[in-house]
């Protein structure tokens, strides 16, 4: 807490010990009526009334502020409109703005900051039930979010109230504690927050009555997963107050961010977007207020800056996004002159013209020829015809407001894109819409806005009083009917279709070319002054008519009332602004007029609210109704889901308001809701005033008093017999029933606990209706007793968990023990055995030491006996042939053996030599291999065109898609278009930069930032992450499409695209473009699925035409895959055997498993355990459309994680039939192991 909120709660808590003698008798008053009262209900009682000294409410160190007057006013002795206002009045006074009525909340907007939305108040509210705790707007979110998890349904929380009650606010703080509730840090709940000064920025101005008001309405649904956490959001926004922007009443302004860029930029930035000050600009200084009391509009617009970055808007649309709407600024300063011919009336209207046509980069002289004309059409021509001044000045607001409008529109859209979720659980609604508006001059948009409080005040008196009573009288239980006042009839004078209602007329009369205001006003007079009760035609006023609402009556001005229902542009301005050079503007301000060109960031169809259990997501649509012009421009900036209109059944901003509010009350209805009514204490906007007779009348059309009534003698808590017995059951576990009479089971349990009925709670024939204090005292005694339930099974896991911790110590010491006692002994047998060892070879030594000696005496002798012999020998040669010859002979003998022993060594050399040579070429043999083989990991592989690679990645690891050329750059767009088979899915360009599942993303669009790979940089890059990506698309086309006027690929230099591994930014594969034509479009490549996990690219380089990317839809159809027929198989995986694996691990030490995918179906067999073996015998059925079947095998680690080892994949033949048959595991670079698997497939 800051020091300004210290001195400030010092200062309150001073004013307020001055101020309590004042209100002593109050005081005292509502602390008899609250002891009369707890006779009967001690706890509950107690709790919620005040005694005569103001007690604070602490929990832990947080400061809940003091106990003071009644906190529910359901328990209020004095049930009138004068004792609820002095019950609220006490309690404001001491800062406490909020009340209950039972589980309605009732806040007061105290018109300053009060530190009661801290962390320690989100502690102090997470868990509690409501009512245990003084009233909170945390205590309210808190028990949707417990009932959404407990019920299983989706939740809603509807704010209502007057315009400056303080709606938006309490949305905030909705929002606030649901992100700070599911306690998990994660960027969803940053975007869900973030979003809210973009919108406010955009969406909300200053009136007269609130300095930040909603100028639209909002639902905003908070998407939650299966464990509860928030997983993604998306905002349904309903009527764009676009007549703002031309015309505000004094001391009102127009949408905040026009202030925030003409008084927030620095000087720079204005010169870039030629603005003046504030005072200059026609639209924004008609009611001469220009700021707003303590709000920095420098300290805004970089707060709108940095909430726009967090959802993927870069600098670069950023400045975009300024362009249109300095563009709307300045299109209210073009004035024109002359008297049938409109024509631009000076020189700063000239200049202001060359200023648009700069900022919208369309030629000045087409735009001023299209201010100042219109296209008729008539048969087989058109007509071009001059418009007169005032003519031209409507034609140019309502560009301005078509501009606004459109890109109001485009950013809700990326707002859902970025927040939505693919899949989620259950929704908790917040509404936020407009409150009831009476000002001096009531247009069609007062109208509009009153009519959706006379919806929303229907929705709470079907819920609170029609649908309450409705079940009282089908159970049959004792119960007085109370009246309160039906809005029906109010309604129907509206939005009946026949006989005709206000609105019916006024679409009739916009189809009539000859209608006038008069015949309008005329038509209503006839068909309901003095006919219907809630219809006036005020005095002397020829172009009014008066609507006696709930909340008073209200005069509304008709003028113009055709045209603002209508809402068209001319085609012509349309076309315009679509042949812009921008290719933002252009995408954007499309020339088709259907939302497919809005969409620059968004899906292409609205998908209605789904209902509980899982679903798919998707994030708020863009009003989806047809319009009333060429463009497309509804009133609105987005909306409910609702069916499309076709160009000749355009709806009108009232019929499509009126389907826009017929789905938010199914989407409430569907929802269990929660009420919180917000009251504005006076109309001055100061605090600490409580203006008595402005409050009164609020909770008076509010029904207060009879909802306070229905609440005091209703029984809002209800159980069905089954549920109420098993619910609390557990405060009696000895009491003994039986659920197929459930009734009397219910009645005795009832009856068991000491429930007083009918006073306190009553039996119907299905249910068990309860008052909310026994409701409360009951869940209490259940807590108590689940707490003793826990206890002791905490008691008794603690015993089992010691138990079984000296158990095991025991063994493990026991074990240690044997393990020691065999150490010793294995210690001393080896010391034992080394010593005998010596010995033996000590012994043996000396064994061989003999023998040798006798083996050398052995031969020695035997040498000498034969030196002796030869001697003998020779002598008696000599005496024979002479001492001569023998020496002769002896040489020859030396010499012939020196001769063999020398061709014997030359032999064995050149056998050596041979044997070296046959050595050193195999270890050639295998280097060059090696560097082969490295050469295909690392190196390019240079593709040729219709070729087809694998891409050699892990699947866990993404890659780059790279395009560019060389020499001089041109502006272009690289797109991505998704498929699954022929159907087109999702796609993603520079100004949609993320796909849905957010697998595929442009870098130059998203980051901003492209990766360089081999010293080179690409023009655009698409980054692919295959794990990642929907398992519904099977093909990716890039397609590049050349922005730039005149340009064409025979103009580029070698143009290529790439693919390059995102993490280490190695390139792998390139394919270069062939020559081209004249085309300004080229399909690049395709990357397709091999099986599921596995993935292809293919060179294509086909041409095309086209300026964006939805040109080359149709054209990429050669390319893709036709959708094969769906088949169904029965799949047995026998057993598997793993011969080798990557690594030191061993094969036996692996826990595998295998996964089966066919198309979108995937299972997998049960985990083995050690086994290089494995044998699973498991039996599988799968279906879809696919070509191939994938088996995956993986290794099943600690913590539940996993490792990929191999794949096989099986194409799908004509004729399937697979009996035990076994298919090798394929030998790929991700593949860490070698095997196969024994397979049967049969179709079915």
């Amino acid at each position: 807490m800051s020091s300004k909120q210290d001195k400030k709660k010092k200062k309150r808590k001073k004013s307020s010990s001055t101020t309590k003698g004042s209100g002593k008798s109050v005081k005292k008053k509502t602390s008899s009526n609250s002891n009369n009262n707890n006779s009967n209900n001690n706890n509950e009682s107690k709790s919620s009334s005040s005694s005569g000294k103001k007690s604070k409410n602490m929990r832990g160190k947080t400061d809940l502020g003091p106990s003071l007057g009644y906190e529910d006013m359901t328990l209020m002795e004095n049930m009138t409109l004068d004792g609820v206002l002095e019950n609220l009045k006490l309690r404001y006074e001491e800062s406490l703005i909020y009340t209950y009525t039972s589980s309605i909340l009732v806040a007061i907007n105290p018109y300053k900051r009060l530190p009661i939305y801290t962390d320690g108040h989100v502690k102090c509210y997470k868990g509690t039930r409501l009512g245990k705790l003084p009233p909170h707007i945390f205590a309210i979110s808190e028990t949707a979010y417990t009932n959404m998890i407990n019920m299983e349904k989706n939740q809603s929380v509807l704010v209502s109230g007057e315009s400056g009650a303080g709606k938006t606010e309490s949305t905030k703080l909705i929002l606030q504690f649901l992100s700070a509730r599911t306690s998990r840090e994660s960027p969803i709940e940053q975007m869900v927050l973030a979003s809210v000064p973009v919108l406010e920025a955009m969406g909300n101005a200053k009136t007269g009555r609130n300095d930040n008001s909603s100028r639209f309405g909002k639902l905003i649904k908070i998407q939650f997963d299966d464990d509860r956490y928030i997983t993604g959001s998306t905002m349904d926004t309903y009527l764009l107050e676009k007549s703002r922007l031309i015309y505000q009443a004094k001391g009102e302004r127009n949408f905040h961010v026009f202030y925030q860029m003409t008084m927030g930029m620095n000087e720079e930035e204005k010169e870039k977007y030629r603005f003046r000050e504030p005072e200059y600009y026609n639209y924004i200084n008609k009611s001469g207020c220009y700021d707003c009391k303590g709000v920095s509009e420098s300290e805004s617009l970089e707060e709108f800056r940095e909430g726009l970055k967090v959802f993927g808007i870069n600098d670069e649309l950023e400045h975009k996004m300024f362009k249109v709407l300095a563009s709307v600024l300045h299109l209210g300063n073009v004035v024109f002159e002359g008297q049938d011919n409109a024509e631009i009336a000076d020189e700063d209207s000239q200049t202001q013209v060359e200023i648009l046509s700069d900022l919208l980069c369309i030629p000045s002289e087409k735009l001023e020829w299209a201010l100042t004309h219109k296209k008729i059409k008539m048969r087989n021509e058109t007509i071009n015809k001059p418009l007169t001044p005032q003519q031209a000045r409507d034609q140019t607001d309502a560009l301005a407001k078509f501009l606004y409008n459109r890109l109001f529109k485009w950013l809700v859209e990326q707002l859902n894109i970025c927040t939505h979720a693919e899949e989620y659980k259950s929704f908790i609604g917040v509404l936020d819409i407009f409150g009831f508006e009476l000002f001096e001059i009531n247009s069609l948009e007062q109208f509009l806005i009153n009519y959706a409080n006379e919806k929303l005040q229907q929705f709470f008196n079907h819920q609170i009083f029609k649908l309450e009573q409705k079940i009282y009288e089908e159970e049959e239980i004792d119960w007085t009917v109370i009246e309160f006042v039906d809005n029906q009839e109010c309604l129907d004078l509206i939005e009946q279709r026949r006989p005709p209602g206000i609105l019916s007329i006024l679409d009739e009369e916009c189809k009539f070319p000859r209608a006038t205001d008069q015949t309008f006003i005329r038509k209503l007079n006839d068909n309901f002054e003095k006919k219907h009760k809630y219809y006036n035609k005020p005095r002397l006023a020829q172009t009014k008519f008066a609507v006696k609402h709930f909340a008073g009556e209200v005069d509304y001005e008709i003028t113009g009332w055709r045209d603002k229902n209508k809402d068209e542009l001319p085609e012509h301005l349309s076309e315009t602004i679509a042949t812009s050079e921008d290719m933002f503007i252009a995408i954007l301000y499309g020339e088709e007029g259907d939302d497919s060109k809005i969409n620059v960031g968004g899906k292409k169809k609205a998908v209605k609210s789904p209902m509980p259990g899982k679903k798919r997501g998707r994030g708020g649509k863009g009003g989806r109704g047809g319009r009333g012009g060429r463009g497309g421009r509804g009133g609105r900036g987005g909306g409910a889901s609702q069916s499309s209109s076709s160009k000749n059944s355009k709806l009108t901003v009232g019929g499509q308001f009126k389907s826009q509010l017929q789905n938010l009350m199914d989407t409430l209805g569907a929802t269990e809701p929660y009420f919180i009514r917000c009251v504005k204490p006076n109309p001055e906007k100061v605090p600490n005033k409580f203006d008595q007779e402005l409050i009164y009348n609020q909770l008076l059309y509010a029904g207060m008093l009879e909802t306070i009534r229905i609440r005091r003698l209703g029984y809002p808590i209800r159980w069905t017999h089954s549920d109420f017995w098993k619910r609390f059951k557990v405060i009696l576990p000895h009491v003994s029933g039986d659920l197929s009479r459930s009734k009397e089971t219910a009645t005795k349990l009832a009856g068991e606990l000491g429930i007083a009925m009918p006073d306190r709670a009553q039996i119907g024939l299905t249910k068990v209706f309860l008052k909310q204090e026994l409701a409360n005292e009951l869940e209490d005694r259940r807590n108590v007793a689940l707490t003793d339930v826990i206890i002791f099974i905490q008691k008794w896991w603690r015993m089992v968990s010691l138990r079984a911790h000296f158990v095991e110590s025991k063994q493990s010491v026991a074990l240690l023990q044997s393990w020691w006692r065999m150490a010793v002994r294995t210690k001393k047998f080896k010391r034992e055995r080394k010593s005998s060892f010596l010995i033996q070879s000590w012994w043996r030594m000396n064994l061989a030491i003999k023998e040798r000696k006798a083996l050398i005496e052995a031969k020695r002798k035997a040498e000498e006996a034969r030196r002796r012999k030869e001697e003998e020998e020779r002598k008696k040669r000599i005496k024979k042939l002479g001492l001569a010859k023998v020496e002769e002979e002896e040489r020859l003998k030396k010499q012939l053996e020196e001769e063999k022993d020398a061709e014997e060594i030359a032999k064995l050399k050149k056998q050596l030599e041979e044997g070296a040579a046959a050595e050193k070429a195999v270890e050639e043999k295998k280097k060059k291999k090696k560097k082969k083989k490295k050469v295909n990991k690392e190196g390019t592989i240079e593709l040729e065109k219709n070729e087809e690679v694998d891409i050699p990645i892990d699947v866990d690891t993404k890659i780059t898609v790279g395009i560019g050329w060389n020499g001089k750059s041109k502006e272009m767009d690289a797109s991505c278009i998704m498929f699954r088979y022929k159907e087109h899915r999702d796609d993603v360009y520079k100004f949609k930069p993320r796909s849905r599942d957010g697998a595929v993303i442009h870098r130059k669009g998203w980051y901003g930032k492209l990766i360089s790979s081999n010293n080179q940089e690409d023009l655009q890059q698409l980054d692919v992450n295959l794990k990642k990506i929907s398992s519904k698309i099977n093909t990716l086309i890039v397609v590049v499409t050349l922005f730039t006027s005149g340009t064409t690929f025979s103009s580029l230099k070698d143009p290529y695209v790439r693919i390059i591994d995102s993490k280490t930014t190695k390139e792998y594969t390139r394919f270069t473009i062939p020559s081209s034509g004249d085309e300004n479009a080229k399909i690049m490549c395709k990357i397709f699925r091999h099986g599921y996990s596995g993935w292809k690219i293919k060179a294509i380089g086909h041409p095309g035409h086209g300026r964006l990317y939805k040109h080359m839809i149709s054209k990429v159809n050669p390319f893709l895959d036709p959708l094969p027929p769906r088949r169904k198989f029965k799949i047995k995986v026998h057993r598997g055997k793993i011969t080798a694996i990557k690594g030191k691990t061993n094969v036996n030490s692996l826990n595998t498993y295998c996964q089966i995918r066919f198309d979108l179906d995937s299972t997998k067999t049960k985990i083995i355990k050690k086994s290089a073996t494995p044998i699973w015998k498991s039996t599988h059925q799968v279906s879809g459309y696919a070509t191939n079947i994938e088996f995956s095998v993986f290794h099943r680690r600690s913590f539940a994680k996993t490792a990929f080892l191999g794949r096989s994949v099986i194409d799908v033949r004509e004729t399937m039939k697979m009996n035990q048959e076994w298919v090798h595991i394929d030998n790929d670079e991700n593949a860490l192991i070698k095997g196969d698997l024994k397979l049967s497939i049969v179709e079915v």
